[in-house]
């Protein structure tokens, strides 16, 4: 076993320690007998639903930020196409439109592009494309001068 595998476990054990205490706890409080069991219950899945999606936000995040130098190589080719559309400035019924799918697909493609880009919204995508791919452009056309037009 690797050293990664074991501090996972590791993690895994003292989380599964911290919730078996939290629940005897909650039991010695008698925290049952004032709410339904239900009710009970449904607070107790919320509470593993937003603790894995933060988790989650903040493992992905953590990780390409550190291994990756360049995000835009984690995109998929409809992330990549999507993005470009994006910063024409097609609103989300414009990109859905010309690729043939719902909204809330594009709307899915564009929060994996916030999530592996490490962003927050549209506008911080649009700046960190024109940042990478427009400079990179610019470089290329002040090395390489377009050739005269023939008139």
């Amino acid at each position: 076993m690797t050293r990664a595998t074991i501090q996972i476990i590791i993690k895994i054990a003292v989380i599964t320690a911290g919730v078996i205490i939290l629940f005897q706890l909650a039991s010695l409080l008698f925290i049952y007998k004032y709410f339904r069991f239900d009710y009970y219950l449904s607070a107790v899945a919320l509470f593993f639903l937003a603790a894995g999606y933060i988790i989650s936000k903040y493992r992905y995040r953590h990780n390409t930020t550190r291994n990756n130098v360049d995000p835009f190589v984690d995109l998929s080719l409809k992330e990549q196409s999507i993005l470009r559309l994006i910063v024409e400035g097609k609103s989300n019924k414009e990109i859905a439109a010309i690729n043939f799918v719902e909204v809330s697909t594009i709307k899915t493609h564009i929060n994996n592009i916030y999530t592996k880009l490490g962003l927050d919204n549209r506008k911080q995508a649009i700046h960190q494309y024109k940042d990478r791919f427009i400079a990179d452009e610019q470089l290329k056309s002040t090395l390489f001068p377009p050739e005269k037009i023939l008139s």
